[in-house]
């Protein structure tokens, strides 16, 4: 699959993801080349993302063989998100996790993984929820010992707030439960439907159930 898609007006994008939302003086360098040679508009998503616009499919091509050989990432329909990350405790004076290392796990581990439909993920370092993490598919949200979690927000025109799981969970935890959300969602999401996130799984199986599908795998 070809990472540039064909936009409205006939021209090609190019989104790129950053593990953490960090991203890298070669990327910039070789996205300001692309501009200058391409003619090519930048934008900066809501999601902590690059999308270069208006390019011609021979323009997008080329574009994606340069930021390839920089190391790039692209996102791809159908695929488990890049988080949205907060800078948290590394950064921020409200901060209590070291949000920017978790989030580099998440991307590690989850990130790309081909999926139904979408699952969004965020990260906060604090319940100031800069991340909107409890407005995403699975949220993380920093405390002093752990992170709460929080399963099946998502925004829109009829947001959803995520429900919380029981407990708090540190790194190594955090990652086996998101990973079993993830399996739970590609097993009993209905393909025959569009549009359908975790929130809709949740409804299907019930929270108590799906809840206790998740923590019984969790070591």
């Amino acid at each position: 699959m070809e990472p540039y898609v064909i936009q409205n007006d006939g021209s090609y994008a190019l989104t790129l993801e950053f593990a953490s939302g960090m991203v890298s003086p070669s990327i910039l360098e070789t996205v300001k080349h692309i501009i200058d040679s391409e003619g090519a508009r930048l934008h900066l998503t809501i999601s902590q993302k690059l999308m270069l616009l208006e390019l011609s499919e021979e323009a997008a091509r080329r574009a994606a063989e340069r930021l390839k050989a920089a190391g790039a990432n692209f996102k791809y329909p159908k695929q488990v998100y890049q988080p949205r990350v907060c800078v948290g405790s590394k950064y921020c004076k409200l901060g209590l996790q070291d949000t920017l290392a978790f989030g580099d796990q998440v991307y590690e581990k989850y990130s790309g993984l081909d999926i139904p439909y979408k699952i969004k993920i965020g990260v906060s370092g604090c319940r100031a929820s800069c991340a909107h993490s409890t407005l995403a598919d699975i949220g993380f949200i920093g405390r002093k010992s752990g992170y709460k979690i929080f399963v099946g927000g998502k925004s829109g025109i009829e947001p959803i707030i995520g429900r919380p799981l029981h407990g708090l969970y540190h790194e190594k935890k955090a990652l086996q439960i998101l990973g079993r959300a993830i399996e739970i969602y590609c097993e009993h999401v209905d393909v025959e439907k569009q549009f359908q996130r975790l929130s809709h799984v949740i409804e299907k199986l019930g929270f108590e159930k799906f809840q206790t599908m998740v923590m019984d795998t969790v070591s």
